[in-house]
């Protein structure tokens, strides 16, 4: 048999973990033309969400457009993508789509290529389009989509995942176009998701942003263990290997209860002790990670060395100290920080590299690592203050 844990791939409805009110608040938003922002960290299921609500949504009939904004390199080449996509499902019969293309998105001047082989279109938008903003290509992208939209008897959505980079391309100016394109839609839905959790939460939650109140708000967090246990459990007695309680806490409390990062070291157990009758147990657990971790130490030397003195300081500190009371005078010592302004500046850059993430709840912060196994290689190869 083939592990029942799967990693590093988006994954279809029938396999997530939970997840169903997530799932079916994204295919309310999509059938119902709303505005939903789903935040979340990486490597907790987002984009995986957003896949199942796509893939239920269209077998209803509706009409889905998703992106991942950073697979493309700037917003003009996103527009692009939008307008040959919208070609695609929302035109009509090919005789008419270039007609009714240059109409809708006349002030664009999109060129339009058909491939008969593959079926698709592919859209370019001409210099003099380009010697506009792009923020302000992207906004008119998204009206001529909501015109084209008004004809469609299906719901029509457009998802774009990894939001944050709109933003980070286009800036403020990107935030209040769009808004100002987006709220007099009635034709489109639209999911803004993104895993830059405290920009987004910002973005939203501030008064002062044009991005407040524009839709409803959706935090991705960890799936509860209750839904996760159970799930560990099926998954290895398919292989006929027993799983005790020590060992699921310990795939659990090593992952942080990451989804990404559970199913990675459930997935490296489960081949690790395939064949085997002894119960996988806790320590039989550390061990499987030990060996993932090192395996990546190449990765993980590569992180490390590409950080300044304070900041491996600071990162030492947060994975040893769970994120919590990093400011304290105590902590400062002992990790040999100046101040609490290089603490703070070192977790900056940490948070600004994808390396940590700040996640609050019940009014406090705490530093977490994107990647958990990290702080087990920290606890390998790097000596304790």
């Amino acid at each position: 048999m083939t592990s029942p844990f799967e990693y590093g791939r988006e994954l279809p409805s029938a396999e997530l973990v939970d997840r169903h009110d997530e799932v079916q608040q994204v295919i309310d938003i999509i059938q119902n033309g709303g505005r939903l922002f789903l935040i979340g960290p990486r490597r907790f299921g987002k984009t995986s969400i957003l896949r199942a609500a796509a893939e239920r949504a269209r077998d209803a009939g509706a009409v889905v457009l998703r992106y991942n904004a950073e697979a493309y390199p700037t917003l003009t080449t996103l527009a692009e993508r939008i307008v040959a996509d919208a070609a695609q499902h929302l035109s009509g019969p090919l005789q008419k789509v270039g007609r009714k293309v240059r109409d809708t998105f006349g002030a664009l001047r999109p060129q339009l290529s058909y491939d008969p082989l593959t079926d698709s279109f592919s859209a370019t938008l001409t210099a003099a389009a380009q010697e506009r903003s792009q923020p302000a290509l992207l906004a008119e992208t998204l009206d001529g989509l909501n015109q084209l939209a008004a004809s469609s008897p299906h719901p029509v959505a457009l998802i774009i995942d990894e939001f944050q980079r709109v933003v980070e391309d286009g800036g403020h100016v990107a935030e209040g176009q769009i808004r100002a394109a987006v709220q007099a839609h009635d034709h489109v839905g639209y999911v803004f998701a993104g895993s830059k959790t405290r920009m987004l939460t910002e973005m939203t939650g501030d008064e002062r942003r044009p991005f407040y109140r524009l839709g409803e708000r959706r935090f991705i967090g960890a799936i509860p263990r209750s839904d996760f246990r159970p799930f560990l459990v099926a998954g290895f007695t398919q292989g006929q290997i027993t799983l005790d309680s020590s060992g699921a806490e310990a795939i659990l409390d090593l992952a942080e209860d990451v989804p990404y990062n559970v199913q990675r070291l459930a997935h490296a157990c489960w081949t690790t002790h395939a064949g085997t009758s002894a119960p996988l147990s806790s320590a039989e657990v550390e061990a499987v990670l030990d060996t993932v971790v090192r395996r990546d130490d190449p990765f993980y030397t590569q992180l490390w060395n590409g950080l300044t003195r304070t900041q491996q300081k600071a990162l030492v500190a947060v994975a040893a100290e769970r994120g919590t009371g990093l400011y304290a005078g105590t902590v400062l010592r002992t990790y040999d920080l100046t101040s609490p302004s290089s603490m703070r500046t070192a977790l900056k850059a940490l948070v600004d590299q994808g390396i940590a993430r700040e996640e609050e709840a019940q009014g406090s912060i705490r530093y977490r690592l994107e990647d958990p196994f990290f702080a087990a290689w920290l606890r390998l190869f790097v000596a304790a203050p």
